[in-house]
């Protein structure tokens, strides 16, 4: 349960790239350092690992890792940090569910950063299997077969061949990170102790040298559990515990908040302190002065401001409403979704290749980028604005900051006596809209205008808003149709529209050239699609490179959408045979992400002599099925946002045929954590479902799980139901 994971069904190595024309000799010298890496752990005497029997109270347990070892040496030189972190497993198979977790690890072997990113990754694995009998095999990894073989990217797998229930499989993996400190601080480390299965020994080393620096945080445990001492030139991090028990609380779980968690992060060459986290008034400083003083090295800034006004002026005309007399929370918004399109949107500056694909969608900007634009451009419309920090809350708290970096910043206005709350977090975001990682936190603000005195008085803490159940919507319209020629199988019509938090849930299903358009479109810009994407000029053969990247991305949307079905039903449609997106929702007072659907079915219903079964349950897609193991909760439930999904089902009955049984599809539960109500009524030959979930926090303490578990069953309990068909 921590950051570095390389357990269970795979296991990434990132190593680095081998250089052409070299590859034999760095072949052997990797070889030679693997067989050193080998002798070192397979030698080393640990009696932890030595250890074959489980404690009976563990005899029906899937499996048990018997031992843990992490370890990680940080240390710099030649402006050069240098990370070692080995992890170290021995486990005993109990059950087929372990065997198969256990049976295959996929690996990418070889990868490097190139000079840009001035990193380099060296792995290496090893694999021993135990017999009960005593007998030891150790897997060559040499018969890892190639699933991708590039310069710079060598990813492969391995198959354990003749593992069994009750062996015992060892194994561990290495890893070197070599990193310009020019360019990059050292990857933090987060590691929280907990595993699916319960462990018998844990132990964990950290020695970080004194020139590096760090700030560490010990969460949720006895800080009596942390040693820490130094040994010559390292500071050394030590915890060593036995008997843990596993963690079964997967689902809507934040380990860093609940399980005993080291953070850790590097200093680097600006201190060499160690320090317990990141107090508060270095987030003030960094938040009052640190923040603002970036704003030179924004080539692009002055471009940005510059084009606001005429937009402002054309929006203003649309409206039919004098510039003067708009409102400053109007021309806020509006500079939101424009710098959201200048720096989202647009390209900005000549690169050697831009991204137009589907990637593109997961673009965002740099918080402090949009931060400072956003508040110079709003400045200029005398609208008072604050800088905020906020920690995401699967890391934890304020009080749990171990580094700037865990923080997330944005601006807050002020157009009139409401704050609005603007953070910029992609392509579909809206202003006076958090994210669902920090609604509910603690935040730092702070007013960077004014004296030193008036800056330092406006820093305070505040409590970020939660957005409601019902902002968070998604409703479907669902038409069934029973095929005429094939009553098995059906014909499902679906317009789904979703709103608030719920809409990012969909950003697979929408084509950047068509979000594109639509921005452009609202915000009503004068410059052509060539010219946001610099295509022109003597770039202009990306044009025809542009329209293939698009035609291949619509292409491409058949299999997405297809995918997504499958995914939502668990079924696969025989055909998909229409789909558009009817509205794009890029902005909050437009209409909400609309989509409409049509596809084929087959599975749902199956013929019973005479008469046909129809699986009604399935049509509200799958829902969460808890096992028995789930139905006991430890932890808190931590979701990504209070939500309301409802659906509107129409299902026509087919000629000669009579419904029986839908009266058992009436339900009602409800109680302080959600809801779970469904309703239904005959027609003029349709059955008319009405149903409605509800979700009502994003958190629930561990003791509100048995109301969740009511509604959620009565969910899960409709999947299930069946209707009779009955020929007449």
């Amino acid at each position: 349960m921590h950051k570095y994971r390389f357990v269970f069904l795979s296991i990434l190595l990132l190593s680095t790239g081998y250089q052409a024309g070299a590859q034999s000799k760095q072949e052997r010298e990797y070889q030679e350092e693997a067989t050193q890496v080998k002798q070192e752990i397979w030698d080393a005497k640990n009696p932890a690992f030595a250890r074959t029997d489980i404690p009976e109270k563990y005899a029906n347990e899937s499996a048990v890792i018997i031992a843990l070892n992490f370890t990680l040496g940080a240390d710099h030189s030649r402006r050069k940090d240098h990370i070692a972190m080995t992890l170290h497993q021995r486990v005993k198979i109990q059950d087929k569910a372990a065997l198969e977790n256990y049976s295959e690890f996929n690996l990418q072997k070889l990868r490097s950063g190139g000079w840009r990113s001035g990193y380099k990754l060296t792995s290496y694995m090893g694999i021993r299997v135990i017999k009960p009998n005593g007998q030891q095999r150790d897997i060559d990894m040499n018969d890892a077969v190639s699933v991708k073989d590039e310069q710079d990217d060598k990813k492969q797998k391995i198959a354990i061949s003749d593992l069994q229930v009750g062996d015992i499989i060892d194994f561990y993996v290495r890893m070197n990170k070599d990193a310009s400190s020019f360019y990059s601080s050292p990857d933090p480390l987060d590691y929280s102790i907990g595993e699916k299965y319960p462990m018998l020994d844990f132990s964990l080393n950290v020695n970080v040298d004194r020139k590096m620096g760090v700030s560490w945080r010990y969460l949720n445990d006895d800080q009596s559990a942390l040693k820490r001492s130094q040994e010559g030139d390292d500071y050394v991090f030590s915890i060593h515990k036995t008997d843990v028990a596993k963690v079964t609380d997967e689902r809507w779980f934040y380990e860093q908040r609940a399980l005993p968690t080291l953070r850790l992060a590097y200093n680097g060459l600006k201190s060499k302190e160690v320090t317990n986290g990141m107090d508060e008034e270095r987030i003030r400083l960094f938040l009052t002065y640190e923040i603002i003083s970036v704003n030179a090295s924004y080539a692009t800034l002055p471009l940005i401001l510059k084009g606001f006004p005429d937009l402002l002026d054309d929006y203003a005309t649309r409206i039919g409403v004098r510039k003067k007399e708009m409102s400053k929370r109007a021309i806020a918004e509006l500079a939101y979704y424009y710098i959201r399109y200048a720096s989202l949107y647009k390209e900005t500056g000549i690169g050697s290749s831009i991204e137009v694909g589907q990637q593109r969608k997961s673009y965002f900007p740099r918080e402090h980028y949009t931060a400072n634009v956003f508040r110079a451009l709003l400045n200029r419309y005398d609208i008072p604005t604050e800088l905020a920090a906020a920690v995401p809350r699967h890391v934890g708290t304020l009080q749990d900051v171990v580094s700037l970096d865990d923080l997330d910043y944005f601006i807050i206005a002020y157009p009139d006596d409401k704050p609005m709350y603007c953070f910029m977090g992609g392509m579909q975001s809206f202003p006076d809209e958090l994210p669902p990682r920090l609604e509910g936190q603690q935040a730092y603000t702070v007013s960077v205008t004014g004296s030193s005195k008036e800056k330092n008085a406006s820093f305070k803490k505040i409590t970020l808003p939660i957005s409601s159940a019902d902002q968070n919507a998604e409703e479907e319209k669902i038409n069934v149709n029973f095929a005429a020629d094939n009553l098995q199988q059906l014909k499902i019509d679906r317009i789904i529209r979703v709103k608030g938090q719920y809409r990012f849930n969909y950003l697979d299903m929408l084509l950047y050239e068509d979000m594109l358009n639509d921005e452009r479109n609202n915000l009503r810009v004068t410059s052509s699609r060539d010219e946001d994407l610099l295509a022109y000029g003597p770039y202009r053969k990306r044009s025809g490179e542009f329209d293939a990247a698009f035609a291949k991305a619509r292409k491409d949307m058949d299999e997405t959408v297809n995918s997504n079905i499958t995914g939502e039903y668990g079924t696969k449609p025989t055909a998909v045979t229409y789909f558009k997106v009817a509205e794009h929702g890029l902005q909050k007072q437009n209409k909400p992400l609309t989509m409409h659907q049509s596809f084929t079915m087959d599975g749902f219903v199956k013929k019973a002599g005479n008469n046909f079964m129809l699986d009604i349950g399935k049509l509200i897609t799958e829902q969460i099925a808890l096992s028995p193991e789930e139905r006991k909760r430890t932890y808190d439930i931590n979701m990504a946002f209070p939500r309301t999904v409802s659906y509107d089902i129409i299902v026509n009955i087919p000629q000669g045929y009579q419904l029986e049984g839908a009266e058992n599809l009436n339900k009602s539960v409800s109680n302080d954590t959600g809801s779970f109500e469904s309703s239904t009524k005959m027609e003029e030959g349709k059955l008319i479902l009405t149903i409605r979930k509800v979700y009502k926090h994003q958190h629930e303490q561990a003791g509100n799980w048995a109301q969740m578990i009511a509604f959620m069953d009565a969910a899960s309990d409709f999947n299930k139901q069946k209707v009779l068909l009955k020929k007449i």
